[in-house]
């Protein structure tokens, strides 16, 4: 196939370039479009970065205001603490005579306590000693006689004696107590009277310078006054 080559007339080539004439407002329009889209990044940048700068600027601020606050709360903590140490020392001044007294009125009480609690102890044992010597007395009469004739012998050399003695006691005796009475107590002017009312194993010796009171009761009470008092 053989090539032929293609001649343009002059005239013809005037008619193209008038057809296709160069677009300088399409050119204009594009550039401005573009001027157009770089100041809007621009400028969004540079709103992000003043944004970004006063979001900065508020966390300085923020955190400015927390040292300040938390410096403010240390001190207020501090304050409290030396105000609440000066109020206890105060109240302590005020307070340890007041707990010393009712330290001393307690151990006062316990004190009495203690004194009234043996007190009670001892005069519970000798109550319990009492039914126990009657208990043994009536079992064992002759037991009685012994207690009689120890105190009718504290009564030795007294001119004139009477001896009440319960009636059990004088009637265990029988026709030998006025001998037993002068026996013990180197006396020859003795009465002897029967007393209910003395427990059996005591008597009352009465004499013309006083009174004997040798009755059980009597005699452990005075025990019981001893242990007390020792």
């Amino acid at each position: 196939m053989s090539l032929t080559p293609r001649i343009v007339k002059a005239s013809a080539a005037r008619d193209l370039a008038t057809r296709a004439p160069f677009n300088f407002v399409d050119l204009r329009h594009e550039a401005e479009s573009v001027m157009a889209m770089a100041r809007r990044e621009a400028d969004e940048l540079l709103e992000r970065a003043r944004g970004e700068v006063e979001a900065l600027h508020e966390q300085t601020r923020l955190a400015a205001r927390a040292a300040g606050l938390l410096e403010a709360q240390a001190q207020v903590e501090q304050l409290a603490q030396a105000t609440s140490a000066r109020e206890v020392d105060v109240q302590l001044e005020t307070a340890l005579p007041a707990l010393r007294a009712a330290a001393e009125a307690l151990q006062a009480e316990r004190d009495r306590w203690l004194i009234r609690w043996e007190q009670t102890a001892v005069r519970v044992g000798v109550a319990i000693a009492e039914k126990l010597l009657k208990s043994q007395i009536a079992t064992r009469p002759e037991l009685a006689s012994g207690m009689i004739a120890d105190a009718l012998r504290l009564a030795a050399g007294q001119p004139r004696v009477s001896v009440h003695l319960h009636p059990d006691d004088l009637a265990a005796w029988g026709d030998r107590a006025p001998r037993i009475v002068e026996s013990l107590t180197a006396c020859a002017d003795s009465t002897l009277i029967p007393d209910p009312l003395v427990a059996r194993g005591g008597c009352r010796i009465q004499t013309l310078h006083g009174e004997i009171d040798a009755r059980v009761e009597t005699m452990l009470e005075r025990l019981a006054e001893e242990l007390i008092e020792g």
